[in-house]
């Protein structure tokens, strides 16, 4: 009996327990439901009602009126809504919120952290901690490579997902690759049946794909994909053809694409439910610093007033930062590179503020950048480079040599692990004149046959001349070159007066300024030039580079053909009174540099090249220039051997690039998309908000 009674008691005992702790819990449930609330009242209150009240749905408009309202950066409010607020079945809540902005992003972000405390009737709590942050939402831009106007860069070009940098797809869905896009908004050319390159991903076309050659509407025969239509990542690397969509039907567009033509802009996207079918292509090409005046021309104002917005905290799209970095600044005379002496930290209102020409070099001791950077000048670069941020450069930037990122710690150097791109630093150096990558300087662009003579290619002495002195000198060593082209198979192999890389882009890009401005007298040309003041242009409808006889200065009776392909439609002879519309109007770019002149820089690229061993060029971050950008890597040179890695993405109005690979079917320019990496768009960069997963912090 006595057994009995105490078995009796311990299920009376547990059942008692249970049902106390059952009690217990659900009051905690219930505490927790009233935190929950608390969280959700200061979603509304600090993100919806303050971004209602701010002047406009901008960051610094969103952070001035959170500093209106008493939480400025580094303050606490210790109970957000006053008295404790009560709910209905009598639990309440406190939300305490800390404001702490994230000054390491690239620009800076605002961070709330909230304690929201619920409270029952009979004293019972819990407490949960959630983090709300608030940056730019920018322009939702993912293309590995955007561009205007592009020629030369297909072939042997290969544009993949940083995805590929851990290893090739297989039967596993969590092998496979993000896609990568190719943008253009106005032309693209291709040389027909010949080797054009591969895009792990879909080339999205507002203007025009065309073939060189033969003038016909569309890419190369030999232009292949890995992407096949309805997928919405990479499965396989096989090569396929591309299946166009001409989105002029919205029915061709639904589904994920390999190649688009006419894709919608933003004022025609009725027909696909008011959203771009397969993310949005810019209307325009985005400017890193705005025209304001419309004159194509980074004036003193729109420059002062950027830079001054982000040493005021007030940009929204570039926070202030600081560079640490081996640099010259202003440099005369004879130029080396700093290796690792001249060490210093500068910030935009340092190099910004006035005109300052700068060699950054972290060859020995790394770059180290956070925010953004403004360089009123002309920038040589090379080397590695730590952190986040933005270098922004007013004139042009010249990358001679490797451009790398390093994942060490202090003096300690140490590779990066490109499969986890995440981890790794962040650069975006932007050009708001024209950005070059290699040995653009160099007559020897075209040769290719590595085993035809033994020119010093990295001699001064080998350097283009301009136009105006080879079209009176064409067989001056300065200006002639030893053909070794395949494609040229009208003229025997020989010596070939004809231009390099840059002056022949130069004169296609110019010719299609002068194109756009015979059709509209109202048009506003964009020009460039290359060490002299005359500005010279294709006079026929060849690409590829010709006789200097066959180029022209800008004059009247000049002729401008128009063309498809390289095949002449019309022709148009300017008059003086156009001419000098023309030349007056125009919006004019110099592609070499006053204080860094070509000999200099060959002698910088030469230093480069002899200090690092066999295998691709590399850059590591966003190539992003407001006008042209102009790249080489030459098969004739073994070091490169015809090879260029870009790790990051490349944005440009022009594209004038010629990396054609050591031959055999070997890509060229490989281009790794990292999607971090975004241009500042003006436009459109409105506040968002993003939550954390809340987490319990107490009873």
């Amino acid at each position: 009996m006595f057994i009995v009674i105490i078995l009796v008691s311990v299920a009376s005992l547990t059942s008692l327990n249970n049902r106390r702790n059952a009690q217990d819990a659900l009051r905690t449930s219930q505490a927790q439901f009233a935190a929950e609330a608390g969280l959700e009242r200061a979603v509304a209150r600090l993100w919806h009602e303050v971004l209602a009240s701010a002047a406009s749905p901008s960051v610094s408009a969103y952070a001035a009126e959170l500093n209106r309202i008493g939480l400025t950066n580094g303050t606490t409010i210790a109970s957000l809504f006053g008295d404790p607020q009560s709910l209905g079945d009598g639990s309440s809540f406190v939300v305490r919120v800390s404001r702490q902005d994230d000054t390491s992003t690239d620009p800076d972000a605002i961070v709330l952290t909230l304690i929201s405390t619920g409270t029952l009737a009979d004293g019972t709590t819990r407490r949960l901690r959630q983090v709300f942050r608030i940056n730019r939402a920018f322009f939702p831009f993912d293309y590995a490579l955007l561009t205007n106007n592009a020629e030369c860069i297909f072939c042997h070009l290969d544009v993949k997902s940083m995805d590929a940098l851990r290893g090739n797809p297989t039967a596993d869905p969590s092998t496979w690759w993000r896609r990568a896009k190719v943008g253009v908004l106005e032309s693209l050319i291709m040389r027909d049946n010949e080797e054009a390159g591969v895009v792990h991903g879909s080339l999205v076309a507002r203007g025009t794909v065309s073939q060189q050659y033969s003038g016909n509407i569309g890419p190369s025969n030999l232009y292949r994909t890995t992407m096949n239509p309805g997928d919405a990542r990479i499965r396989s690397t096989a090569l396929v053809s591309v299946t166009p969509a001409d989105c002029s039907t919205p029915s061709n567009c639904t589904t994920p694409q390999n190649l688009y033509y006419n894709y919608p802009d933003s004022n025609n996207l009725a027909a696909f439910g008011n959203r771009a079918p397969d993310g949005e292509l810019p209307d325009s090409f985005p400017l890193p610093i705005a025209d304001t005046n419309n004159n194509r021309l980074i004036d003193d104002a729109e420059w002062d007033a950027e830079v001054s917005s982000s040493l005021a905290g007030t940009s929204e799209s570039y926070s202030a930062g600081s560079i640490t970095a081996a640099m010259t600044i202003n440099p005369s005379g004879s130029l080396t590179w700093p290796g690792g002496g001249s060490v210093q930290t500068q910030t935009s209102a340092n190099l910004g503020q006035s005109p300052n020409n700068v060699i950054l070099d972290g060859s020995v001791t790394p770059i180290t950048l956070s925010g953004t950077v403004f360089i009123n000048g002309d920038v040589v670069i090379r080397g590695r480079v730590r952190g986040n941020g933005t270098i922004l450069a007013r004139g042009n930037v010249y990358v001679m040599g490797d451009l790398t990122y390093d994942c060490g710690t202090e003096s300690t150097l140490a590779a990066c692990d490109y499969s986890t791109p995440g981890r790794l630093p962040q650069l975006n150096l932007i050009a708001g004149g024209n950005a070059v990558v290699g040995d653009y300087m160099t007559i020897d662009t075209w040769r290719n046959d590595p085993t035809r003579d033994n020119v010093d290619m990295l001699s001064p002495s080998r350097n283009q001349q301009t136009m105006t002195f080879c079209r009176a000198n064409p067989t001056n060593q300065a200006c002639s070159q030893i053909r070794s082209q395949p494609w040229d198979t009208q003229n025997p192999v020989g010596p070939s007066q004809r231009p390099n890389l840059a002056l022949t882009e130069i004169a296609n890009f110019n010719r299609r300024e002068l194109q756009r401005y015979l059709r509209d007298s109202n048009y506003r040309p964009r020009l460039y030039t290359f060490g002299e003041n005359r500005i010279y242009f294709s006079t026929g409808c060849s690409h590829d580079p010709q006789n200097y006889a066959n180029y022209s200065a800008i004059r009247g009776g000049a002729s401008v053909y128009f063309c498809r392909g390289d095949n002449p439609l019309s022709t148009v002879t300017l008059t003086d009174a156009q001419a000098s519309s023309i030349l007056s109007r125009a919006a004019r770019y110099e592609v070499t540099s006053a204080t860094f002149n070509n000999a200099i820089l060959k002698n910088l690229w030469a230093d480069s090249m002899n200090a690092r061993g066999t295998g691709p060029l590399r850059t590591d971050g966003l190539l992003y220039s407001a006008n042209a950008i102009f790249g080489l890597s030459q098969r004739k040179y073994s070091k490169l051997n015809g090879r260029w890695d870009l790790r990051g993405g490349l944005v440009a109005a022009d594209t004038g690039i010629f990396v054609p690979g050591p031959g055999g079917g070997i890509s060229g320019l490989t281009i790794y998309h990292d999607n971090r990496l975004r241009p500042r768009i003006a436009t459109g960069q409105q506040a968002q908000l993003n939550r954390g997963i809340w987490e319990v912090v107490g009873q």
